[in-house]
């Protein structure tokens, strides 16, 4: 997941079918994509590090730490996917409003 999304971010992963943030806003465009991914790195990279952490946890630690151990690092990890989500979300629409000459102050109301 890390490295599918710092590629996308970096301009190196174009649109596909198969990886990358799959929602409509950010597979719009090649400049959605790519600004939807930039602006999710980070939260792409700490989901991450808490669905590996988690499974490592769950790997070494005793069954009374791994099993909370796991479903924290789970919830941790889907929580900041779906920030990652949102962000990618705002930060495509913000490019396909500067692409389409809009303001983001302007309520999304290109030319009027």
């Amino acid at each position: 997941m890390s490295l599918v999304g710092e590629l996308a971010a970096r301009g190196m992963l174009r649109r596909n079918g198969g990886a990358g943030i799959r929602i409509a806003s950010v597979m719009k465009t090649e400049a959605t994509w790519k600004a939807g991914h930039r602006a999710a790195r980070p939260w792409l990279h700490g989901t991450a590090l808490a669905f590996g952490g988690s499974g490592i946890v769950n790997m070494i630690a005793t069954p009374s730490i791994a099993e909370p151990g796991l479903l924290i690092g789970m919830a941790s990890g889907l929580f900041l996917l779906s920030s990652g989500a949102v962000i990618a979300h705002r930060a495509a629409r913000h490019a396909e409003d500067a692409a389409a000459g809009g303001s983001p102050h302007d309520g999304g109301r290109r030319g009027c």
